[in-house]
């Protein structure tokens, strides 16, 4: 994890103001999301990215799922086991998988695969450990629009690491799934810039607190303010495997 993205995820300020579950709309998207994708009961699922490990105790408590999580950031996974010793998480990453070919009925991406530097690599692994037919759910950023250039920011913005529809769609169908449904979510996001806003007094001072100087701050916000920005839920089938 880089530093940048270890004093985001681990800040205790930033926990509190996204709920512990780190990301725009929470654990209602992930029901969202569960509604859409029909697991049955009892399905393994994984969530990369867990972080404090909310969305894999939604879903044992909640769906009776067979829930398990990695992250790569092990004072998160310290954090999740600290609030629930029984659950099955362990620091990790997408790009070495820890679980058998095939293994999995479900994935959950809930804004982290804008943060992975090797898309293609993290789906291949995806698609390795999922079961033929199995479900990837996805919630993150992405363009509404091609707009300016955002390329060159802190990945901790996410913003370099986001593509329009068009560019995921042809992405994912070269790693062997295909588009189950796309929903726009662009509110959630725009709400949970306003909490960060009230929580920290500013954008600019939430960046600050992260990047560690106003220069750093204000470069970021001029930046972002070139990308038309939204935010999707997004549910992928897998059907073959990746064209490699």
């Amino acid at each position: 994890m880089t530093d940048y993205l270890s004093r985001l995820y681990e800040d205790e300020q930033f926990q509190m103001a996204a709920e512990d579950t780190l990301r725009p709309g929470g654990l209602e998207l992930t029901r969202k999301a569960m509604g859409i994708a029909g697991f049955p009961v009892d399905s393994r699922i994984l969530d990369i990215g867990c972080g404090c490990g909310k969305t894999v105790e939604l879903l044992i408590k909640d769906y009776g799922m067979q829930a398990m999580g990695i992250d790569i950031s092990e004072k998160l996974i310290q954090k999740a086991k600290s609030q629930n010793n029984a659950l099955e998480v362990q620091v990790g990453d997408v790009y070495d998988l820890p679980y058998a070919d095939q293994s999995l009925n479900g994935i959950f991406c809930e804004c982290t695969f804008s943060l992975f530097a090797d898309k293609p690599l993290a789906l291949a692994q995806i698609n390795r450990v999922l079961l033929p037919g199995g479900k990837l759910i996805v919630s993150d950023l992405y363009l509404r629009e091609k707009t300016g250039e955002c390329s060159g920011l802190p990945m901790i913005t996410s913003v370099d690491g986001i593509a329009t529809r068009d560019v995921l769609l042809t992405e994912f169908t070269a790693a062997g799934f295909k588009l189950d449904a796309w929903q726009d979510e662009t509110t959630v996001y725009k709400e949970f810039i306003a909490g960060l806003i009230m929580k920290y007094g500013s954008l600019s001072l939430f960046w600050e607190s992260i990047l560690g100087t106003c220069e750093k701050a204000y470069s970021v916000k001029e930046s972002m303010k070139t990308a038309k920005i939204g935010y999707c839920l997004s549910v992928w089938e897998k059907i073959n495997l990746p064209n490699l």
